[in-house]
């Protein structure tokens, strides 16, 4: 299942060190969303799911001119917890091998940015 993780830098930093992160919250299609979005496909389910989660993001950055951070990741249906309308709780912390990419929310935009995995530990830097 694809969910999308808003972070902060500084727990973006902490994960590509660790290679594992302890989510509390991930943006999710969970069974409420996808009855709420009937008329959608699931490539606008991904894509409303990622917008929520760089709204998210915005919340939790360092600064008001750094971008909102998200990562897209693939979850085994045993690290699924509680669900809630939009989101859902982890059993086991994601590995970083689960992250499909990165998303940034830039703070004078409303469009997100995609990255790929190799790219983000060096564009990390500039994401403060």
């Amino acid at each position: 299942m694809r969910v999308y993780l808003p972070m902060s830098h500084s727990d973006l930093v902490r994960f590509l060190a660790d290679q594992r992160f302890e989510a509390d919250k991930l943006f999710a299609p969970t069974p409420a969303f996808l009855s709420d979005n009937q008329e959608c496909d699931d490539e606008e389910i991904e894509y409303r799911l990622s917008v929520l989660a760089g709204e998210a993001a915005r919340e939790v950055r360092l600064s008001k001119t750094a971008p909102g951070l998200v990562l897209a990741i693939e979850l085994d249906q045993a690290q699924c917890g509680e669900s809630d309308e939009d989101s859902l709780t982890l059993t086991a912390p994601i590995i970083w091998s689960q992250v499909q990419c990165a998303l940034l929310l830039p703070a004078d935009g409303d469009e997100l940015i995609w990255f790929a995995t190799q790219e983000i530990a060096q564009e990390l830097d500039g994401w403060k």
